[in-house]
């Protein structure tokens, strides 16, 4: 309680200090020219427009903002985005849970939420924890997109757009330093090969640190991270009206410690396992565990301008191999070893046919997608000395799950825009149609003897229309009220994990989402402020049942309600003063639920790790003279850790400040993460004997950053 006072207070002199010293700046320096607003341009709708005359919910962080606010990771967004979370098991080779209002990806199946990078889908729920490094922008869409996107995204989209290879010689490097041993260092260069013509980028980055949570049996840390991650594109422009862009990426992972998750009561923890003292970052493991990931992608972008339409095509190829172990029994005692190996591919192919930009009165797109996906899965224990005993079977005596599962999807999708009455007035309408099949061969054994019989060849198709209809008023050019329905989905498919057939296959998650909003600006004080109200209803919601940490199993839920509400702000204080907020307000409960496996009632309860609001403020200061600093409030609201709802996260808040000096060429700062080091559980699960573990948040950390343009 005395560290969170004393975080409170020094975030409060922080904003008083800046306060104060934005309007002498303005005195002592040049001339104030009054609060601005500035546009920001997307192309969340596969078109560049101001984001303030998009009819849907939609978060855009900058590359300033990115930097600003130490975004390293798909894992940072979370704190700058209304009604959504990302959360993860620990081991990053591993899937991360993202929810946007509710519908979350849970680790089988198609995600809710889908990532793009530079156009090209990556539903692979392995490929969703991927660093953030050389960014134009990313984009965070709410609700269903799969009118505008080759892939369907029932819950939200996550658009990360990477800095383009220009005309323009350039040069960057970055070096961060911190506490837990923290190194980072990445850096880009970019050149024209031949000018107007041809240009090349090469960015990467290197990083490591120690762990955050310590082994108290071993002495050492149980998540220690390490990764390296490239990319180099290439944009050819043989014509006046044809462009093509070429990226090749790569990113390797070598993490020592396969889950680092900690024990939620740890008495009871210290009582199962016979520890005697334990902190809020430390467990006893008798095995630390590896996890080792990589991942490679490649894309070429062709876009051919005509006169009345500009055709797009995507081409996507993404690889990635994971292999991790981890303490399976979580404490002291040699009982067995965990493990999970996986080895995906994925082809993409989306084709786009679009109006002109400068066609305003009516824009209309046509989009065909394909994909191929294949992954090979192995999961399950090598029996310890404990477990080994009990079976009267050698150490090292393999439960063995292995799966291949393939997923093929084709979408034609389209959506149009007409504006009337002096374009004040749009009227909008989509529909995609997708099909879907999903196959799986699978077989349990132990010790090579199989264990339940074997699953081969089964198959499903699904097939499924969604629409979408949307109307928007602008009655001046600073204001628009928009509202919006349209048609969520999510295909069906196989869980790996269960040795009962029945068990085995889940449906297709449906939804209708409706959305009503408004979106201001007003010029005069400097004040930006947008507000989204929305409820979803969605049918056979897809949630999943954990056995343990590596077995999960996907099932249907009869019926979830989702209700709930968004407000982003930014006001421009002064010229060098401004506070942005953001708020989300997510209600999520079961309808009517019953466990495929316990049997056990589950209607009413509220969606498990789904927070009940989050609330973002931040403050920031710059001026001409190159002082720069920033203060941010983050608050979770409490969420149910379970389905039954019989443990949760209490309300947390999180701190961040960041000060430093700014030049032309460089500049140096200094940033503390979780000022009073607050804990908190990500994710759990259950074990009768030792309790709920659940993966940590990061503790606070300090670090130094230097940044060199050349």
């Amino acid at each position: 309680m005395l560290s969170q006072r004393r975080g409170g207070m020094f975030a409060a002199a922080l904003f008083c200090f800046m306060a104060v010293q934005a309007p002498m700046a303005g005195a002592a320096g040049e001339e104030m020219s009054g609060h601005r607003l500035e546009s920001v341009t997307v192309t969340a709708q596969k078109r560049e427009e101001n984001v303030q005359k998009v009819t849907s919910s939609i978060t855009v962080l900058s590359d300033v903002a990115i930097e600003d606010s130490q975004i390293q990771t798909t894992r940072d967004i979370q704190g700058y985005v209304p009604n959504m979370r990302t959360l993860h098991s620990g081991s990053r080779d591993y899937f991360s849970r993202i929810s946007i209002r509710g519908i979350s990806n849970t680790g089988i199946g198609d995600p809710a939420v889908a990532l793009y990078l530079d156009d090209v889908s990556y539903a692979d729920v392995y490929l969703f924890d991927m660093p953030i490094y050389d960014v134009e922008r990313v984009e965070v869409l709410k609700g269903p997109q799969g009118t505008l996107y080759g892939k369907n995204t029932e819950g939200g989209a996550i658009n990360i757009l990477t800095k383009e290879p220009s005309n323009n010689v350039e040069a960057k490097v970055r070096l961060e330093a911190g506490d837990y041993n923290k190194r980072y260092i990445d850096g880009l260069i970019n050149a024209p090969v031949v000018d107007d013509k041809v240009f090349v980028r090469l960015s990467a980055l290197k990083s490591s640190r120690d762990g955050y949570v310590e082994n108290v049996v071993t002495h050492g840390d149980v998540d220690n991270q390490d990764t390296l991650a490239g990319r180099a594109s290439v944009i050819l422009k043989p014509t006046g009206n044809l462009d093509l862009n070429l990226t090749l990426g790569l990113s390797r992972y070598d993490d020592d410690g396969g889950f680092p998750m900690v024990p939620k009561d740890k008495e009871k923890y210290k009582a199962g396992t016979g520890i005697t003292s334990l902190d809020d970052f430390q467990v006893g493991y008798d095995y630390i565990g590896k996890s080792k990931a990589e991942s490679r992608n490649t894309s070429l972008r062709v876009k051919y301008e005509q006169d009345l339409f500009d055709l797009v095509s995507v081409t996507g190829y993404r690889g990635n191999e994971g292999d991790s172990t981890l303490d399976g029994d979580f404490t002291p005692a040699d009982l067995a070893i965990g493990f999970n190996k996986h080895d995906a591919d994925a082809w993409t192919q989306e084709m786009r046919l679009m109006s002109k930009p400068e066609n305003t009165r009516l824009k209309w797109l046509l989009g065909l997608y394909y994909a191929d996906e294949a992954v090979d899965v192995e999961t399950g224990y090598r029996m310890g000395k404990g477990y080994a005993a009990f079976y009267g079977v050698p150490i090292g005596t393999e439960d063995l799950m292995s799966a291949d599962l393939e997923a093929r999807d084709s979408a034609v999708f389209g959506q149009s825009t007409l504006r009337f009455l002096d374009e004040s007035v749009g009227v909008t309408a989509g529909l995609r149609y997708e099909r879907a099949k999903r196959t799986m061969d699978r077989t349990h054994t132990f010790g090579g003897i199989e264990t339940a019989p074997a699953m081969s060849g089964l198959e499903k198709t699904y097939s499924e229309l969604l629409p979408k209809f949307a109307m928007d008023y602008r009655p001046t050019d600073d204001v628009m009220t928009y509202a919006s329905v349209s048609r969520g989905y999510k295909a069906g498919g196989f869980s790996y994990a269960a040795d009962n057939p029945d068990l085995a296959a889940f449906d297709p998650e449906t939804s209708l989402a409706y959305e009503v909003g408004v979106k201001s600006d007003f010029p005069g004080i400097g004040l930006r402020t947008n507000i989204a109200a929305f409820y979803t209803c969605v049918d056979d919601y897809q949630d999943r049942v954990m056995l343990d940490p590596t077995n999960v199993l996907q099932s249907n839920a009869a019926e979830v309600a989702i209700y709930g509400a968004e407000l982003e702000t930014h006001f421009a204080v002064t010229d060098y003063l401004s506070l942005n907020a953001v708020f989300g307000y997510t209600h999520a409960t079961y309808e009517d639920y019953i466990d495929p496996v316990t049997k056990e009632s589950y209607s009413d309860n509220h969606v498990s790790l789904i927070p009940e609001y989050d609330l973002g403020v931040f403050l920031q200061y710059r001026n001409p003279w190159g002082l720069m600093a920033r203060v941010e409030m983050q608050r979770t609201g409490e969420s149910y850790l379970d389905r039954s709802n019989s443990v949760k996260q209490e309300p947390y808040t999180l701190y961040n400040v960041k000060m430093g000096y700014e030049r032309e060429t460089w500049d140096l700062s200094l940033a503390v993460r979780n000022l009073t080091d607050e804990q908190y559980l990500l994710d759990v699960f259950e074990d009768p004997t030792i309790g709920y573990m659940g993966t940590v948040g990061d503790p606070r950390t300090v670090s130094v950053s230097f940044n060199y343009r050349f």
